[in-house]
């Protein structure tokens, strides 16, 4: 201890010297301590916010990101980790976003369009006939019409690659669900370009098989009480054809419903039942009978619809002409 003072005494400039040089040793440490990131958020982990405050359900939302639930769990689990709040709140009936969830998806819904912009706007300057491209069509269409000739396609396009997109959602063409898409009802959303190709005229028909059990109905109100009907789904797509179907076949025995055009046309072909169907595909079945027009019905129009951004790629003018070709060809 003596020695300890006896060298303080010796070097008094040294001791007063010391709390200085830990000022600037704190303020050194204090610097040079690492920083704390800030949460680093990619486009493909918004997504996964996006599908999920669309949908509401982990389930939906992996049906549309085309991934597990369990994956969709742990992204949204992952996302909030790093933003540190909770997005989405749990419940049995499904998610719904909280405040900072809202706050997340406004914003990664303006990247979003942003980044699907760029997309049609890369794809619309691609010059090359070749690639992929997705066409959206009901399954009826795409059966009865597009399937048919696909080989004749694949020879004349030998580098363009199509894929048939069947489904009764319509598809988002800004979101690029579709490139081109074949739809009954006009389109409607901006940016689109829109082309009709042919009406459908509709008709009440009969199997031949149905009509030799069960007799020609004669449409009065006691007769169809001994005829059977199947009618579409009560959806809004279907609303004039089932409003006109309760007018004329009131009183007869609703065997089927459905949202599916070919399964109402299969099943009024099997003897099911009396059946809405197309004139264009039912005359051309022999084991169907024509019973009467459908007077009164506005019919439906066949459109063709692509976004304007990729309208002019050698690929999708390529698909377009060929559909509008062979689409064409049906109108009698």
């Amino acid at each position: 201890m003596q020695c300890g003072l006896e060298h303080a005494h010796r070097h008094p400039a040294r001791l007063q010297a010391r709390p200085a040089t830990m000022q600037v040793m704190a303020r050194s440490l204090k610097t040079s301590a690492p920083k704390v990131a800030a949460p680093r958020i990619g486009w493909d982990d918004l997504r996964y916010a996006l599908a999920l405050h669309r949908t509401g359900t982990f389930a939906a939302a992996a049906n549309r990101l085309r991934v597990d639930p369990t994956t969709v769990g742990r992204r949204i689990a992952l996302l909030e980790s790093q933003v540190g709040a909770r997005l989405f709140e749990r419940r049995q009936e499904g998610c719904t976003s909280t405040e900072a969830g809202i706050s997340l998806v406004g914003r990664a819904e303006r990247m979003e369009a942003e980044a699907l912009a760029l997309e049609r706007e890369l794809t619309g300057a691609d010059e090359r006939l070749s690639g992929t491209v997705r066409v959206a069509a009901t399954e009826f269409i795409a059966a009865r019409f597009i399937a048919p000739h696909v080989s004749r396609f694949a020879a004349r396009y030998p580098n363009v690659s199509l894929v048939l997109v069947c489904s009764q959602h319509t598809a988002d063409l800004a979101r690029r669900e579709a490139d081109v898409a074949v739809r009954l009802t006009r389109p409607r959303e901006p940016d689109v370009v829109a082309r009709r190709i042919w009406n459908i005229e509709l008709a009440l028909f009969a199997s031949k098989s149905y009509l030799a059990e069960r007799g020609r109905p004669r449409l009065t109100a006691s007769d169809l009480k001994r005829h059977d009907a199947i009618v579409f789904a009560p959806t809004r797509a279907f609303a004039n054809e089932n409003a006109w179907l309760e007018q004329r076949l009131a009183g007869a025995r609703v065997v089927l419903r459905s949202d599916s055009v070919a399964t109402v046309h299969n099943a009024c072909a099997a003897g099911a039942g009396l059946g809405l169907l197309s004139r264009l595909v039912a005359e051309r079945d022999p084991s169907l009978v024509f019973i009467a027009p459908a007077d009164g019905l506005e019919p439906r129009s066949l459109w063709q619809a692509v976004h304007q951004d990729v309208a002019k790629a050698p690929r999708i003018r390529a698909v377009m002409d060929f559909l509008r070709e062979i689409l064409t060809a049906e109108t009698p």
